[in-house]
C-alpha cells in the first residue's frame, strides 16, 4: 500500500506543478521583461493639503514591492503611466463620548484612476474608488492630527493594494 501511494504521489505532483496556474502579478510577461510604469504625484481637488503625495507614495511603496511591474520615476522611460485624482474628502463622526464630543472619527476619499499607455496614448484602464478608515480622536491637537494621518496612510496603503491587483488583471 505505501508504494502505491508513492507511485501516485510521483505522477501527481509533477501534473500539479506543470497545469499553469500562477499567483497573479507573479508571472512574467511573454516578452521576458516586466512593463514600466511611472506614478507621478496625485492631482488633489480636496481641501487637504498634502494627500497627493501621501498617495503617490503609498503607490510607489506598493507597485515597487510587489515586483509585477518595475517602477521608474521618469514618465518618459514608462510603458505605462498611473495618473490618480483625490476627487474628494469627508470626515464624519462614528461614536461619541457625549453628545457633543467624538472619540472616533471615519475619513472618506474618492480616488480617480487612470492608466495610460504611454506610446499609444490610449487608456488602458479607469476606475474610481471610496475608501474609508476609522481613526481615533484625541483630546490633545497633535496627537489627534497624527491619528488621523495615520488613518489616512492606512487607507491609502490599502487603496494601492487593490488597484495593484485591479490593473495586474487587466495587463
Amino acid at each position: 500500500m505505501s508504494s502505491l501511494k508513492f507511485a501516485l504521489i510521483c505522477i501527481i505532483l509533477p501534473a500539479l506543478a506543470g497545469c499553469g496556474y500562477r499567483a497573479v502579478g507573479l508571472e512574467t510577461p511573454v516578452s521576458g521583461e516586466r512593463p514600466a510604469i511611472a506614478i507621478p504625484p496625485f492631482g488633489n481637488r480636496s481641501t487637504e493639503v498634502g494627500l497627493e503625495t501621501v498617495f503617490a507614495n503609498a503607490f510607489l511603496k506598493t507597485f515597487s514591492e510587489s515586483g509585477a511591474l518595475r517602477v521608474t520615476p521618469r514618465p518618459e522611460e514608462a510603458d505605462l503611466v498611473l495618473d490618480g485624482k483625490v476627487a474628494s474628502l469627508e470626515y464624519s463622526s462614528v461614536a461619541f463620548f457625549d453628545i457633543d464630543r467624538s472619540v472616533v472619527r471615519k475619513v472618506t476619499i474618492r480616488v480617480e484612476f487612470s492608466l495610460k499607455n504611454r506610446k499609444t496614448g490610449k487608456i488602458v484602464w479607469k476606475d474610481r474608488e471610496v475608501f474609508t478608515e476609522d481613526y481615533v480622536v484625541s483630546n490633545n491637537y497633535h496627537l489627534g492630527e497624527a491619528t488621523r494621518m495615520m488613518g489616512i496612510r492606512r487607507g491609502a496603503a490599502t487603496l494601492s493594494q487593490r488597484v495593484l491587483d485591479k490593473i495586474l488583471l487587466v495587463l
